[in-house]
């Protein structure tokens, strides 16, 4: 466990350098603005409560009751947006300070307060807010601690790592704080308004891009500009041997000389471990060639990308599970691995508010446009990771927004993330035509291996039907 709690607070500390922390920067900066010295403390206090709050302690209730914290959320922007508000525009920020005057001395009689020191309690209800508008980029060790805190609830261990991430992340972010507020402090009195509107007016862009998903794009734009494997080596910190092997104690308790109990003839082997992140299987030189080329093959398309590998090595890691608690379909009528026998499918794990999942959407949509004729079918899982993108709704307006038009199977109770053994968005599984699956893949990059793969798939004998 104390490993688990080291790694998170190593990997909470390396977000800032992920795209999906860009949002939280004009936040932090507008947010910490002003108020007594103990605020960025407060902000980040409540940030990391309230992350931990709402998703580990409270998750498998919200997810038993049916509920989200999408409302919450857009309570949280909207009084986000009413403080930034307030430094834009002075004057009424001076007529709401004399209508919350009792809040005020409330927080000037809490934690750190004294002269020039308040502002802890105000910034504890700000970074609650902030909080629930946090998406980080989750890897393995928080995708691990969100799903069983949503499947079996809160145990102190979730809320350890939970918190060592939080409070990791907030390190970086309280250093951004502290130098926002010397900014503003360096300047003269005349130019210290004109700096506290600026950060005012970037803290209400930033809550109206949120509320618009705008962040999002921002994002997608950002990651494209980054190295290709950026976010992998983000992630390879927590790819050790010690931390996975802890990851599995955490994700199946039981000694491990006790094997699990069948379950009927549809009992199966756990599927083979994934690789890391950032280490995809190399693809062999491949022998030279005698006699005509595999006609199946050269009956496919033209590939998307430019320069294919000559072959990727194909394993046989079992039969595909087939999907179960899937509550709602997008894009299709609902589908089974056995239906889809005698055709390659891909079978997908995302979440729409992932900007990993967001960066590798574009090539997913490409090969289903080019090989669905020739067999190929995109099953897409969406996964949740955050409260708010458990709501359907939510799910089928991303998918129209992002032009997803494969088929995508609602899966908010992880029955079959837990299935395929999955720990990551996102993560490719890719099934041959007789429902086996041959390969996997986890978080961006190796766009070129995954296409081949696709096309040796499509190119070998199948199941009668294709």
């Amino acid at each position: 466990m104390t490993i688990l709690l080291i790694f998170a607070f190593l990997a909470g500390v390396l977000t800032i350098l992920a795209p999906c922390t860009l949002p939280m920067v004009p936040l932090i900066l507008g947010t910490a603005a002003g108020g007594g010295r103990a605020r960025p403390w407060g902000i980040v206090a409540g940030l990391a409560l309230s992350f931990t709050l709402f998703s580990v302690v409270l998750a498998a209730a919200l997810t038993a009751l049916g509920l989200t914290t999408d409302k919450l959320r857009l309570i949280a922007v909207g009084a986000l947006a009413l403080f930034g508000l307030i430094l834009l525009l002075p004057a009424g920020g001076r007529w709401l300070e004399r209508g919350l005057a009792p809040l005020a001395r409330l927080g000037r009689r809490g934690p750190g307060a004294g002269p020039g020191r308040g502002g802890f309690a105000g910034g504890l209800a700000l970074g609650g807010a902030l909080g629930l508008i946090w998406a980080p980029c989750s890897g393995p060790i928080m995708a691990t601690v969100l799903v069983l805190a949503a499947t079996r609830g809160a145990s102190l261990d979730a809320v350890g790592i939970a918190l060592a991430y939080a409070g990791g992340a907030g390190l970086p972010l309280l250093a951004i704080s502290y130098g926002g507020r010397a900014l503003v402090q360096r300047t003269g009195r005349l130019a210290r308004g004109g700096v506290q509107r600026a950060f005012g007016g970037l803290l209400l862009l930033s809550c109206v891009a949120i509320l618009f998903n705008l962040d999002l794009r921002i994002q997608d734009v950002v990651a494209g500009a980054l190295p290709p494997d950026w976010t992998n080596n983000l992630y390879s910190v927590e790819q050790q041997a010690p931390v996975q092997q802890a990851l599995q104690s955490l994700r199946d308790p039981a000694p491990p000389n006790l094997a699990p109990a069948a379950s009927g003839p549809a009992a199966r082997p756990p599927l083979k471990e994934l690789p890391p992140l950032h280490q995809p299987i190399p693809a062999p030189t491949p022998p030279p060639t005698r006699g005509p080329a595999n006609p199946a093959l050269a009956a496919l398309p033209p590939p998307v990308a430019a320069n294919l590998p000559a072959s990727v090595p194909l394993e046989d890691l079992g039969p595909a599970p087939e999907l179960t608690g899937i509550t709602d379909w997008i894009n299709s009528p609902p589908l089974t691995i056995q239906q889809l026998r005698g055709k390659v499918v891909l079978v997908h794990f995302w979440t729409f508010a992932c900007i990993n999942c967001i960066h590798v959407q574009p090539y997913v949509k490409s090969w289903y446009m080019r090989y669905q004729d020739s067999g190929f079918v995109v099953l897409g899982i969406h996964t949740p990771e955050l409260s708010f993108e458990k709501e359907i709704g939510n799910v089928r307006d991303a998918v129209g927004n992002a032009g997803v038009t494969f088929p995508v199977a609602f899966d908010p109770q992880y029955a079959t993330w837990n299935a395929y053994h999955n720990g990551y968005w996102p993560a490719f599984y890719f099934v041959d035509k007789q429902g086996r699956i041959r390969h996997t893949h986890v978080g961006e990059g190796d766009y070129e291996g995954s296409e081949q793969v696709i096309r040796q798939l499509l190119s070998a004998p199948g199941a009668t039907g294709n």
